[in-house]
């Protein structure tokens, strides 16, 4: 095997540098030849990606870290064609949830190109003027963003009890949205809390937002918020970690295959800030293999 492993040694607050550690040890003495990048800067990772890929081909790429750095690899995953082997380091690590890769033994998921095949999964692509950014799990706008900008705000906080920490300071503050959302041709106005599009589960560490969501559908699962008062809105949050407010009368979803959205808000991807309103969420042309269980 003929490996990229491409570590964040920042993620979990140094998660990833001991998983990497880990690593090095498991191949240690091995056949196989991995090439370790582990860089100052994510722009710095990202430059020797390219320069390797431009003088070599790998079977796969190795990502240490969590869903910002896999968010991050997307463009270069998809142009060189790479299937994708995570090894959850994150905080969140939603995307790993999603795979079945979550709380399973490094050792164990190291081993998995050499027993199993990667499978294609879609890859949304969110289209803000000129720019096209592909993600793989949850886009949120409104309330969601609010609360994701605070949790990233949060430097002694970790895990996912920021994102609780953050919706409990938040909630108070938030005023309701003026949305338009049109989908897949049709409209729909009015104010709301906020509009997620999923390509996959959960998001904030476990939180099901999207239970029904399926990375190989071809297809967008919209949950739109109704506008709602804080005492409303707490009673729900719970409930998102089991998925059972899917049934709640102030929630409602659809699916589609794009959608455009339009409101004075920003839109947040994979945990990463992307633009300000409105964009356009489509599922991108190409598929990104990954490894799963």
């Amino acid at each position: 095997m003929k490996a990229l492993v491409v570590i964040n040694p920042l993620a979990g607050s140094g998660k990833g540098l001991t998983t990497g550690e880990k690593i090095r040890s498991h191949f240690q003495g091995r056949a196989d030849e991995l090439t370790y990048i582990q860089a100052s800067s994510l722009q710095e990772s990202l430059l020797e990606i390219v320069a390797a890929c431009s003088h070599s081909s790998y079977d796969l790429l190795i990502c240490v870290g969590g869903d910002g750095l896999i968010h991050d690899l997307l463009p270069q995953l998809i142009e060189y064609k790479l299937p994708l082997l995570v090894v959850p380091a994150g905080t969140g690590n939603d995307f790993a949830r999603t795979l079945g890769l979550f709380g399973v033994k490094v050792e164990k998921l190291l081993e998995l190109p050499f027993g199993s095949e990667p499978v294609p999964i879609d890859v949304c692509e969110i289209i803000h003027e000129e720019t096209r950014t592909p993600f793989v799990q949850i886009l949120s706008t409104g309330f969601d963003s609010v609360v994701n900008e605070r949790a990233n705000s949060m430097k002694l906080i970790h895990g996912k009890i920021k994102y609780v920490l953050a919706v409990l300071q938040m909630v108070w503050k938030f005023k309701p949205i003026s949305y338009r959302i049109t989908i897949d041709g049709v409209i729909h106005e009015q104010r709301a809390m906020l509009v997620c599009v999923a390509n996959g589960i959960s998001y904030g560490g476990g939180m099901k937002i999207a239970p029904h969501a399926n990375h190989s559908d071809e297809i967008l699962d919209i949950m739109i918020v109704d506008r709602v008062n804080p005492f409303r809105l707490l009673l729900v949050f719970p409930r998102v970690f089991f998925g059972t407010h899917v049934t709640h009368p102030n929630v409602h979803f659809f699916k589609g295959s794009e959608v455009s959205i339009f409101g004075d808000t920003v839109a947040y991807a994979d945990g990463e800030k992307i633009a300000p309103l409105p964009i356009t969420v489509r599922i991108g042309a190409q598929k990104l293999s990954v490894y799963r269980l």
